[in-house]
């Protein structure tokens, strides 16, 4: 039944009278009904306030306290008194746990009711004849009320909380009241089929003029008086205060922009400005040394001091070159050398065996590979998203198994959110209101596609495990429309969305306005939503089939009624929706993916050919290695199947992730080397043609295998060092990553050598490329001149593009413009956002775009966040103190305080409502003033409970003759077993007519056994949640409740906050930290391996310093191309670092090795129009000759390979992998070629060693 409030029913005993005298009363008694169901309506009598019976004496004393005055009379009968006490006692359930506000309640309405002087102050207006007597009846009064007595009135009442509906008891008693005149007037207001006041009251605030009336005024006590104090909850003025703290949305600004931004645009103006003075003072010294040579040429002026000078400068330089090197200095070169010749040594021995014995190495090889790949039949996938991006000892995850353990595991949540396809105009008609009661019928039995019926019965969550808890305003007239009629329905909807606890739904729990509607204001709501609630249980997997089957047929039933109003939007999910649009983005991104590893293998079996054939004539396709090409791809795709079979015999289980990324990611990689090393086999042989094809093969890997081993040895520590991060996505993929690698490498340089010598003797011997026992001619001359793709960018760099670039005046503009590139992009650092967008791992045509969309725009009501405490004995009272909070002698800084502090934060927090304390409405329900809660069986022998139901002539309230006596002390409350026994009533009472009972609010909050309570929440919820950004801050905001209730807690408290979202936000407390820590340990792995193989800390620490900035470019492009910082960007972030080795590796190592493999006139060759003079010509010269030597290969194959690959991923469907993938990578290319075939021979000639 409706628990109805029948608050204003007090003023039917209230004195209504035209007399203006004191000690007068306008009413005596009760006169008859105005409605044959309603009550009893006092009379109209102006008479004097007659002396009260003995009897009535008692009972006023008993109701309104011992000191209300009877000096003057009273207006109140025996009879009026008796009403008076039901109706207050029918309130005290809401308001007894703050007895300030009680006090003043009862002290107001006594005041009306009883008060000699109420003529003074009471106005009846319009009278009426009741039905049954015929005698006058009041209407319709005036009160005329201080508006000061008014306010306090309010302002004692207004923090009252009332668990049951984690609200307020304001929302119950005032019907939301934000004001004491719109309290009073909702008490005021007729209500008499509702529970209300049954004749009209009107609160004047102001007399007219010439009246007899006085303002009613008085002594109300604020909800901080000593001897009437309210708990912390109800009062803030009672409260601890919490200690500031700055939000986690705020950010640190200067000027509209963030600190970093400001500091880094502050340096940088700075550095230009000294850049700038720089300059200034060389183009001085430039003047004055043209001026100083204009005077030794006309002999004003004569040079032989300055050659003097010039002399002695060159042989103190020379002296400290050759000379002054230490013991320490030498070992290093030494060590150098040994290291580099050890390298080229170890590589011509290997290539040279391979080139001789390529049958032994090809059988070995590809033996090795099927082994490894017998593993992939014990490969096991992981799709769970938990389970992808949480350490399995990630707290948040224990957390998660604690409470579905203790609590059940969290609902299947199926949601409707219906809108005006107007965006603009209210959603709700009369007609809609009607359609909709028709169409949630039609959601209790379901037809599933096998035409089978699918009950929501069998499935749904059930408070009271009798009717489904249905979240729909529906619900509010138990899914009935008979309740509604044409002309009144929106003032119905309205008055049950203002006191919700007078619409209960079947289910007993009170459905607030803001799970239900989009706007505050529900009949302008833009969008109603509806949600149903399943039960879940995974392990139960007939019953999961069920569940899904039920989903599955309301998708298709949702479709089908989208017909039916097309002027509505319906955006929905069920719980199996999002696997199942994932695996349709899925689909869909790997044929993208195949193609674009298709193109990849086109261009790199034409390019290694050295030529696109023209024609079919049969000479153009000896010079093709199209067949090579193809052996290339394929020994990159056995490395990535060896890996996936080694990683899945250990049992580390693959992603989707690493199926479709390290395919792409391994032939990226791996092209490049088979790039240079037939790049280089081709400069061999045309410098020394007449060695075999074992030693020029084996030379070739001399020179080109170092760079390659540097190259996939960061690489592989690159990964390696991914595989310490935790998140379980990133760790699998760092293990199959870093096993391809190190697969391929030891393939291209054994299995491709073997195959690249028998592809050059086919192609010396004049065969077919593809058709190799088909003999075109009978020698071919390597000399003999070709265009080839990747030398054509060779002879591009050496006659255009080098001379330009190093050209000085060139140099440095490149170089100021790249330091201008690098501010702006540490500048846009802050502006990387967090998070990963749901949206984007959709399929853009998914209907859950639309919903996602819909949540963020109409959903009213953030996640709800529970408070668990565990192993707390609440059977003592220093646990029951600690956990508390409607109680004056709970701690000040109990759980259920602090939580109410952190609601009153207002927007620095993110919890939206007060926290529904069980344990508070459990000892409330005690309370022996509220008679139809906790009940004894008046004649039973010992303590025995009272039906919920039972007459109130047969039960006695359980704390009636209580000693102690109840109070708010809490010397009377229950400890030990006898808390047990007095829980276990409580959380089977349902909640009517006590609306206190435990068991629809609160039966699955709780875990317990005979003796104990082993667990509980308090739950609350957050504010509405609208972006990524908000869903972390309010992760972080429950983190830090937490410590901070653990900080001021007197003993140990095992406590932690649980949404179900919070398992997926965990990444984003250290995401930030983690990434620069495993950037920074990068670049210092690098940094270390190059100068142990390179040789020289200076190119070494050139080339880590080029990675750095192409990681802080990437970042900036990150931050303009809304390419948010996850777990997905990561790993993209780990790939880059190894990318952005292999590109600027191979250039660094040619500036160190090419003064020894070419000669010195060559190197100048190409340099003699260059400008500047002395050791900068040097540097300038070996950087250039470092470009031309591999710059090809890098814009050829390592560039052009991976943008014809990126270019595909354009074409996706999958917002993820548009972003992700393509955007990201496309920016690592762009990047890292730019800097690579640019900043590099820059920096290198400039600060490079000679």
């Amino acid at each position: 039944m409706r628990w109805s409030l029948l608050l204003p029913v007090f003023s039917l005993l209230s004195v209504v009278s035209s007399s203006d005298s004191k000690g007068t009363c306008a009413i005596y008694g009760n006169c008859g009904k105005k409605l044959v169901f309603g009550g009893l309506l006092p009379c109209v009598e102006r008479i004097a306030a007659p002396k009260p019976s003995q009897e009535t004496v008692d009972l006023l004393y008993k109701v309104c306290g011992a000191d209300f005055p009877i000096e003057s009379g009273l207006c109140c009968s025996f009879d009026q008194l008796t009403t008076l006490e039901l109706n207050l006692k029918r309130v005290d359930p809401l308001i007894s746990s703050c007895p300030a506000c009680r006090k003043n309640f009862y002290d107001f309405f006594c005041k009306f009711t009883c008060s000699g002087a109420q003529g003074t102050f009471v106005n009846v207006t319009r009278t009426g004849t009741a039905i049954d007597t015929g005698k006058e009846i009041v209407a319709e009064l005036s009160i005329f009320t201080d508006p000061k007595y008014a306010e306090q009135f309010y302002d004692s009442c207004k923090n009252v909380k009332f668990s049951a509906t984690n609200g307020y008891a304001m929302d119950l008693i005032g019907g939301g009241a934000k004001n004491y005149s719109q309290f009073l007037k909702f008490l005021g207001d007729e209500k008499p089929l509702l529970g209300g006041s049954p004749f009209q009251i009107n609160y004047k605030y102001e007399l007219p003029p010439k009246t007899p009336f006085v303002l009613n005024s008085g002594s109300m006590k604020p909800c901080d008086d000593p001897e009437f104090k309210c708990a912390c909850s109800d009062c803030p003025l009672s409260c601890p205060t919490l200690p500031e703290f700055r939000s986690y949305q705020d950010r640190c600004t200067v000027a509209g922009l963030p600190c970093f931004s400001f500091v880094v645009i502050v340096l940088w103006l700075l550095l230009f400005a000294a850049i700038g003075g720089y300059h200034v003072y060389l183009a001085r010294t430039k003047r004055a040394q043209f001026q100083r040579l204009n005077q030794i040429l006309s002999g004003e002026i004569h040079n032989s001091e300055n050659e003097t000078d010039d002399q002695a400068h060159f042989s103190s330089r020379d002296s400290s070159t050759v000379v002054g090197l230490s013991a320490m200095q030498v070992w290093i070169i030494r060590a150098r050398e040994w290291i580099m010749d050890s390298l080229k040594n170890g590589f011509y021995k290997l290539a040279y065996f391979c080139a001789e014995h390529p049958a032994v190495v090809i059988i070995s090889s590809v033996a090795i590979c099927l082994l490894c790949c017998t593993g992939i039949k014990q490969l096991e996938w992981e799709t769970q998203p938990v389970n992808l991006w949480v350490s399995e000892n990630e707290p948040a995850l224990k957390n998660l198994q604690y409470f579905e353990s203790e609590f059940g595991e969290w609902f299947r949540i199926e949601q409707l959110i219906i809108s005006n396809a107007n965006a603009s105009s209210p959603v709700l008609s009369w007609d809609t209101v009607q359609w909709w009661f028709e169409k949630e019928l039609d959601l209790q039995e379901l037809t599933n596609e096998k035409g089978e019926k699918v009950l929501f019965d069998k499935l749904c969550f059930k408070p009271l495990d009798e009717t489904c808890a249905i979240q729909s305003f529906t619900q509010y007239f138990q899914g009935n429309i008979a309740y509604l009629n044409k002309d009144t329905w929106a003032q119905e909807i309205q008055a049950c969305t203002r006191s919700p606890v007078n619409c209960l739904p079947s289910f007993q729990q009170p459905l607030k306005p803001s799970l239900l509607f989009s706007d505050d204001k529900v009949l302008d709501s833009e969008a109603f939503v509806v949600t149903l609630l399943i039960n879940n249980h995974l392990d139960d997997e007939k019953y999961t089939n069920y569940a899904v089957s039920y989903e599955k047929a309301l998708q298709k039933w949702i479709k089908k009624i989208q017909d039916e109003k097309p002027n509505l939007n319906i955006s929905y999910s069920t719980e199996v929706s999002l696997e199942e649009e994932l695996n349709k983005s899925t689909n869909t991104d790997i044929k993208i993916v195949v193609v674009s590893y298709i193109a990849m293998f086109i261009y790199a079996s034409l390019a290694l050919g050295g030529r696109i054939p023209s024609s079919f004539d049969k000479k153009h396709l000896v010079r093709t290695r199209f067949q090579l090409g193809l052996l290339g791809i394929m020994i990159i795709l056995a490395a990535v199947a060896s890996s996936v079979g080694i990683c899945a015999y250990f049992q580390i289980k693959s992603t989707l992730i690493i199926a479709e990324v390290i395919p792409f990611l391994i032939l990226a990689v791996g092209v490049d080397n088979i790039f240079l090393i037939v790049h280089e086999l081709h400069v061999i042989s045309e410098n020394n043609p007449q060695q075999s094809i074992s030693e020029r093969i084996a030379l070739s890997m001399a020179r080109i295998g170092p760079s390659c081993f540097i190259s996939a040895l960061i690489q592989f520590l690159m990964f390696f060092l991914a595989s310490t991060v935790q998140m379980p996505a990133v760790r699998n993929f760092a293990f199959y990553s870093a096993g391809a690698v190190f697969i391929n490498f030891s393939l291209q340089m054994t299995l491709f050598i073997s195959f690249l010598t028998i592809d050059q003797k086919r192609l010396e011997e004049g065969r077919m490329d593809c058709l190799p026992w088909i003999t075109v001619q009978k020698q071919i001359l390597l000399l003999e001149s070709t265009q080839a793709i990747e030398y054509d960018f060779s002879l591009f760099i050496e006659k255009k593009y080098s001379p330009w670039l190093l050209k000085p005046s060139n140099k440095r503009k490149i170089f100021t413009a790249f330091l201008a590139w690098l501010g702006i992009s540490l500048a846009l650092l802050p502006s990387i956002q967090l998070g990963l967008d749901q949206r984007l791992a959709l399929p853009a045509d998914s209907y859950l775009v639309d919903y996602f969309n819909s949540v963020y725009q109409y959903l009213n009501v953030g996640p709800p966040i529970f408070f668990v405490v565990k192993d707390s004995d609440l059977t003592l009272r220093s646990a029951q103190q600690e956990f508390c909070g409607k109680f004056s002698t709970c701690e000040e800084f109990s759980i259920a305080n602090v939580l109410e502090q952190e609601y009153k934060r207002g927007t620095v927090s993110t919890i939206a409502e007060p926290a529904s304390s069980w344990l508070d409405d459990f000892f409330a329900w005690m309370n022996p003033d509220l008679d139809q809660c906790c009940r004894f069986e008046k004649n039973a022998i010992g303590d025995r409970f009272c039906s919920p139901y039972a007459s109130p002539r047969q039960c006695v309230p359980c704390y009636a003759d209580h000693e102690p006596p109840y109070n708010i002390l809490m010397e009377a409350f229950p400890t030990g077993s006898e808390f047990m026994k007095f829980f276990r009533q409580w959380i089977e009472e349902p909640s009517d007519p006590c609306p206190l009972g435990g068991k629809a609010p609160y039966s699955s909050s709780i875990s317990y056994n005979e003796t104990a309570i082993k667990s509980s929440y308090l739950r609350t919820s957050h504010k509405p949640l609208r972006s990524q950004e908000d869903f972390i801050v309010a992760y972080e905001n429950a983190l830090r409740i937490v410590d901070e209730i653990k900080e001021h807690s007197p003993q140990e408290l095992d406590l932690f906050a649980f949404s179900p979202f919070y398992i997926f936000f965990v990444q984003y407390r250290t995401i930030v930290s983690l990434t620069f820590t495993l950037l920074a340990i990068a670049g210092l792995l690098i940094w270390a391996v190059s100068t142990l193989l390179l040789g020289l800390m200076r190119v070494a620490s050139i080339l880590t310093a080029v990675v750095a900035v192409i990681m802080v470019n990437i970042g900036g492009i990150m931050a303009l191309w809304d390419i948010s910082l996850n777990a997905v960007s990561l790993v993209n972030l780990v790939i880059c670092v190894g990318l952005a080795v292999e590109f600027t590796v191979h250039i660094s190592r040619a500036y160190l090795v090419v003064n020894d493999e070419t000669d010195e006139d060559q190197i100048y060759e190409g340099f003699l129009g260059y400008e500047g003079q002395g050791e900068q010509d040097k540097k300038t010269a070996l950087a250039s000759a470092a470009l031309c030597k591999v710059g090809g290969s890098v814009l050829g194959g390592i560039t052009m390979t991976k943008l014809i690959g990126i270019f595909i991923l354009a074409f996706t469907q999958s917002r993820i992998f548009e972003v992700y993938y393509f955007r990201m990578w496309l920016s690592l290319v762009a990047i890292a070629s730019v800097h690579a075939l640019v900043l590099l021979p820059i920096l290198l000639s400039m600060f490079g060693p000679e």
